[in-house]
């Protein structure tokens, strides 16, 4: 019964910290709970069985881990759970309707980004001018694909 102890906490050990490593970076206590959990495993060794067949635990207990790291290391397992997806999408511009000089309103304060009525379209702007309240006339500085600058109007 003793060894059964043993290697499971040796077992349980090693599997918080591969979850420490791969599903749960950062935290910490998954990966501290696991390196307890494998010292008190070959330290149970030695209680239960003496020095010669704790040192065989414990050698044991080495030649796994980095055993485990070669094998995770040169089979590419780190591909396999990694993710790998390209990102196709782009980003919806403005379009060349819109250019440096357009009038328009701003539809609600800008605090300094928000939107802005430029003839029939609604786009995302960011005030060169610090805030902008709402329903200010506005005048485009410069056009960027995703967004416009814009500075209150002068009359």
């Amino acid at each position: 019964m003793e060894w059964l102890i043993v290697l499971m906490l040796i077992l349980i050990g090693a599997i918080l910290v591969v979850l420490e490593i791969l599903v749960l970076p950062g935290i910490n206590v998954a990966g501290i709970l696991g390196f307890i959990s494998i010292i008190a495993g070959v330290y149970f060794g030695y209680a239960y069985y003496g020095g010669v067949t704790g040192h065989l635990i414990l050698a044991g207990t080495v030649v796994f881990g980095f055993g485990m790291t070669w094998y995770v290391l040169r089979t590419k397992t780190w591909k396999r759970l990694s993710l790998d997806t390209r990102l196709e999408g782009t980003v919806e511009g403005i379009g060349d309707s819109v250019k440096a000089g357009d009038c328009g309103e701003t539809l609600g304060r800008l605090a300094p980004m928000g939107n802005v009525k430029l003839g029939d379209m609604v786009v995302e702007a960011e005030s060169r001018s610090g805030y902008i309240d709402a329903h200010r006339p506005v005048e485009v500085v410069k056009v960027l694909r995703n967004k416009v600058i814009v500075q209150l109007k002068t009359v």
